[in-house]
């Protein structure tokens, strides 16, 4: 029972994290074409792509475009999106400042112990270039107040997250999806997976 009311609060932390990096944000691409299928499960890759600051780097699915995340355009965040898509089809990876004095409920999804571990089938534990991420499916996760994520556009489907390496500074990656579900878990899958910390 603990640790599904850890649960919660993980999620909740999340949630109200990339409300606040990305909260009031207006996409810079228009509604577009609105006939997209969406239906897309295999996607092909485009170039590798970075933050501003070049801590990440990442394989964005070909046709994506990137922008900075706003109204923040600080330096460790873009957005990235397929080209024509409504406003809640994004994959947002940004970088922020831990908090070193209070730490964060987020920090126990990394705790090596695994008496300590949240078990979850939603959560999965994942080494990507060195780094140890955490990788939470929100559909499986279970619902709460704050599950709708209505202070931002889309539906959330996929939380990563992670500390970069040879830092304490945070990754947090927030995939959500509008009309395009598949296309936007498939891109998702595809730039998680090719995630690199630049040393």
């Amino acid at each position: 029972m603990m640790r599904k009311v850890l649960l919660f609060g993980v999620v909740l932390v999340l949630s109200f994290g990339v409300v606040v990096a990305l909260g009031n944000q207006r996409s810079s691409t228009g509604a577009g074409d609105t006939t997209r299928a969406g239906d897309t499960t295999r996607l092909d890759p485009g170039e590798r792509t970075t933050t501003e600051d070049g801590r990440v780097s990442f394989t964005a699915p070909k046709g994506w475009t990137a922008r900075p995340c706003l109204p923040l355009a600080r330096a460790g965040c873009v957005q990235l999106s397929p080209r024509g898509a409504a406003e809640g089809d994004t994959v947002s990876v940004m970088v922020t400042p831990a908090n070193p004095v209070e730490g964060t409920p987020m920090d126990l999804l990394l705790v090596d112990d695994p008496a300590l571990m949240v078990q979850d089938p939603s959560i999965e534990r994942l080494t990507l270039d060195g780094a140890k991420v955490v990788r939470m499916d929100m559909s499986n996760v279970p619902t709460g107040p704050w599950s709708d994520g209505a202070a931002l556009p889309g539906v959330a489907d996929v939380m990563v997250f992670g500390i970069m390496p040879g830092s304490t500074d945070q990754l947090l990656i927030d995939c959500r999806h509008d009309r395009l579900a598949v296309e936007m878990r498939a891109g998702c899958d595809l730039l998680v997976e090719s995630l690199r910390f630049p040393r």
